[in-house]
């Protein structure tokens, strides 16, 4: 029941008029240019790789900015004391209601792959990503983690735009989404322990003929640390508002 509130409370906020006119024109255009910047900067070779980049990079959109709602949500109508005193944890509600935005981020990544592909000449590439579907749905997964991390962390701040937003501009710098590790040592530390950052290394490697699933490994390992981390974060507020009386999220 709870997973049905989710799906028809993100339908009521994202009508297919809206996902189909808006918000999966913006991960084409997205990957779209990040693609055609690597063939100007790279050439072919820079297109291909900033191309399977952007795809995966694509699902920042859903999972790191747009699952910012869901506890947001409850901020706004003040309705958390309801989600604290309920049968089920808090947690377990909003993981829940989040489900809808990895799938969200799998459509993004297969409407770029379709348009953006064979626009950039790709379609080869594209072939050749089809069986790796399954590792891309995966970072869609551990990005919607760490958003709702974040969300968890940032909405008693007021701070959720700005937080959601820097989780995906992170990911996109550090998770080898463009920018290919050993370059800035600083950044491939943060990369590693962003999503995506594994999960795409494990999707070049197995391109390439190379072993990959370390890779999988590592970033089933990170998105279940992001999963706990919402969860402490959550049970702090939690007990903090049993505590205080109050529910700010604070």
């Amino acid at each position: 029941m709870t997973a049905r509130l989710g799906v028809v409370e993100f339908r009521e906020a994202n009508p297919d008029w809206v996902i189909w006119s808006a918000l999966v024109p913006r991960a084409i255009l997205q990957a779209l240019f990040f693609t055609v910047l690597g063939g100007v900067i790279g050439g072919d070779d820079a297109k291909a790789y900033t191309f399977v980049g952007a795809l995966a990079g694509s699902v920042t959109l859903s999972g790191a900015v747009a699952v910012i709602d869901v506890p947001l949500v409850d901020k706004w109508f003040g309705t958390f004391f309801r989600l604290r005193t309920g049968q089920l944890k808090p947690i377990l509600v909003f993981l829940m209601r989040t489900l809808p935005y990895p799938v969200l981020g799998l459509v993004f990544i297969l409407s770029a792959m379709v348009v953006v592909g064979p626009l950039t000449g790709q379609t080869a590439l594209v072939l050749d990503l089809v069986p790796w579907l399954p590792l891309f749905f995966l970072m869609s997964v551990t990005t919607t983690a760490a958003g709702l991390a974040c969300a968890a962390l940032a909405v008693g701040k007021r701070a959720n735009v700005l937080v959601g937003n820097l989780l995906a501009y992170l990911i996109l710098l550090a998770s080898g989404v463009f920018l290919p590790s050993g370059q800035v040592t600083w950044v491939d530390w943060i990369g590693s322990v962003l999503p995506i950052r594994h999960g795409l290394q494990a999707v070049r490697d197995g391109l390439e003929g190379r072993p990959w699933l370390g890779g999988v490994v590592a970033e089933i390992v990170v998105g279940v640390a992001w999963g706990l981390l919402a969860w402490a974060v959550v049970a702090i507020q939690v007990r903090r508002a049993h505590r205080h009386g109050f529910d700010s999220f604070s």
